[in-house]
């Protein structure tokens, strides 16, 4: 018991000496110039497209510039990821809700005939334009689900095996990002399907207006995400030593035998988050520039902070079990 204390304890305490090594005086100058281009946004997809091209072409040549652009991309990878991403979102979502008013459009028309006989000639006559908009639809949501997929594994991929090599783990670039592409399939899976149950739930009470046990589902759609989290963090630091068969089945039987020790570790990093999203409401409530500007330097830190204390716990909980 003492021991899983200890590794818990060190896991934060060693995670925070590594960030704070990174935290000097040329990366607050940079976080200063990337809070001033955040309010530019095309001078910041600019600035971050450069830094990733420097990071692929000086990394085998500039030591200390590698260093550096690690720390940049440990901080910032999470940020621009969510920027890309929303961004794609609304494009794919802006479409697909075109599509499912055009076709509840054309429901409604079909169903406005004065008898039965009417109505199915309605439908019948509308079939193939209405196949066509849910084929469409069908399509747009694939779309997005693959696109959000391969975003998700590239930019995280990225920065969990930067965070790997922080922490100065002797990791494969290639073969890291592959298992993580790989086992994230599963991880995919499980997500759109607890998103297709909770959609279907929203739209059944607030589009067609039908009794739904929508409170039900959200509740259970939370817990459900919860525990997916729990074993896909886990997976995230074992699928640098084992492939994608084992590190599933070592995420899952880790994560129940360690489960008094990983817990709490996820207990405290959440509780983190939540003091910083009461210090932002707070914030927001003077002003919304700042609580963005503060926001951006706590958050995306407290991010690539609490990546490096699961990596720091789950590697010592693995070395004790072997």
């Amino acid at each position: 018991m003492e021991l899983k204390k200890n590794i818990l304890i060190n896991g934060f305490v060693d995670s925070f000496k590594v960030l704070k090594t990174r935290v000097n005086t040329r990366f607050i100058i940079f976080i200063l110039s990337v809070l001033f281009a955040f309010i530019f946004l095309p001078v910041m997809i600019y600035l971050i497209a450069v830094i990733f091209i420097l990071y692929f072409y000086f990394t085998k040549k500039n030591k200390i510039l590698k260093e550096f652009l690690y720390s940049v991309i440990l901080f910032f990878s999470d940020l621009f990821f969510l920027f890309v991403f929303f961004i794609i979102y609304n494009l794919f979502l802006g479409n697909i809700m075109n599509k499912v008013i055009s076709l509840l459009t054309l429901t409604g028309k079909a169903l406005q005939g004065l008898t039965q006989t009417d109505i199915t000639l309605n439908i019948l006559s509308n079939q193939q334009q209405m196949n066509s908009l849910i084929v469409n639809i069908g399509l747009w949501i694939f779309g997005l689900i693959a696109l959000s997929y391969a975003l998700y594994c590239i930019f995280q991929g990225l920065v969990w095996f930067i965070a790997h090599k922080i922490l100065k783990e002797k990791t494969n670039f290639k073969e890291y990002i592959k298992r993580f592409f790989a086992v994230n399939i599963l991880w995919c899976v499980s997500f759109v399907i607890i998103a297709y149950f909770y959609v279907r739930a929203v739209i059944y009470t607030q589009v067609l207006r039908s009794p739904s046990n929508i409170q039900t589902v959200s509740i259970f759609s939370v817990i459900l995400l919860i525990i997916l989290s729990y074993f896909a963090l886990i997976s995230y630091v074992l699928i640098k030593k084992y492939g994608f068969v084992d590190s599933i089945k070592k995420s899952f039987s880790l994560a129940i035998k360690e489960f008094a020790t990983i817990a709490p570790m996820y207990v405290l990093l959440v509780l983190g988050f939540a003091v910083i999203d009461v210090l932002l409401r707070l914030l927001f409530m003077v002003n919304v520039t700042l609580m963005v500007i503060i926001g951006i330097i706590l958050m995306f830190p407290f991010i690539a902070y609490a990546r490096l204390v699961i990596i720091s716990v789950i590697k010592n909980l693995t070395k004790k079990n072997n």
